[in-house]
């Protein structure tokens, strides 16, 4: 999680703002960024939509615990418009299916993203050992008729 900025009482307080100034944060922000997440928008959208970064987003969900839930339930909107429209596209006649993936993939990596976990025998780490190859032994048989003739 990226630590919010603080001023001198270290309280958070917006990205590139010197203690003292005020911030652009209102209740009413919380509805926007529901409502681009509600659409599928991401975090760089929400922010644009408030007019800030998005370090000043993390640092409006760490001192504004109404932001917070906000911005939580904005992402888990934007989740849910995407994995409607997969299975939207299950039936669709055109669907880029591989897109949508990447989308999945890139936006939601916990859910989404495939991961694979190699062990050896019983859990221990995985063993490898030098093998010659066939192509190498052949190499060699073929050098040694190469030199008789």
């Amino acid at each position: 999680m990226i630590q919010p900025v603080t001023d001198s009482h270290n309280k958070p307080m917006e990205a590139n703002m010197t203690a003292g100034q005020p911030t652009k944060y209102r209740h009413e922000l919380c509805e926007v960024v529901l409502g681009v997440g509600a659409e599928g928008g991401w975090l760089s959208e929400m922010a644009e939509a408030c007019d800030v970064s998005r370090p000043t987003m993390d640092n409006w969900a760490s001192a504004h615990p109404d932001f917070s839930e906000a911005l939580t339930r904005a992402k888990q909107k934007a989740q849910a418009w995407f994995e409607k429209a997969g299975r939207d596209g299950l039936t669709a006649e055109k669907f880029n299916s591989s897109l949508w993936a990447k989308q999945m993939s890139a936006r939601h990596r916990d859910e989404y993203t495939e991961r694979r976990e190699l062990t050896g025998k019983d859990g221990g780490a995985i063993k490898s050992e030098a093998v010659t190859s066939g192509s190498a032994k052949l190499t060699a048989f073929l050098d040694g008729i190469a030199t008789r003739g």
